[in-house]
């Protein structure tokens, strides 16, 4: 299950995982982020992962086909998360998309939470929201 986490600024998308994401997550996701590119040409992403146990394939689908077009709208992504496996693929992520859509990864442990919301917000200029 995916929900939305309310922040403030609206070029931040916030997402908290818990269980297994399924299909009607994606939409949700994809909706909230279609709307806030109305108003804001660059995103970031926030993510506190609780507990992953995976993704419908049909869910994956989608968010494979809406993401990969859209690369470009967004700059930044902080995964809070104590599990090892999730660090390491923020690392192989953060050189793979650094280098081809110009978006910067870190993973933060949940002690690192303030710290991950601080890097998130940082050196962005656009922090006034827009309604």
């Amino acid at each position: 299950m995916m929900e939305i986490i309310p922040l403030a600024n609206h070029n931040i998308i916030g997402l908290s995982i818990d269980g297994k994401i399924e299909t009607k997550d994606i939409e949700k996701m994809k909706n909230l982020v279609e709307e806030r590119l109305k108003s804001q040409p660059k995103l970031r992403v926030y993510v506190e992962v609780k507990k992953f146990q995976g993704i419908s394939m049909v869910g994956l689908w989608k968010d494979l086909k809406f993401a990969f077009p859209n690369l470009k709208y967004f700059e930044k992504k902080a995964v809070v998360c104590d599990q090892a496996w999730v660090h390491k693929l923020a690392v192989f992520s953060n050189k793979i998309f650094s280098n081809i859509a110009k978006i910067e990864i870190k993973c933060f442990y949940w002690s690192e939470k303030d710290q991950a919301l601080e890097w998130i917000i940082s050196s962005n200029a656009q922090l006034i929201t827009q309604s």
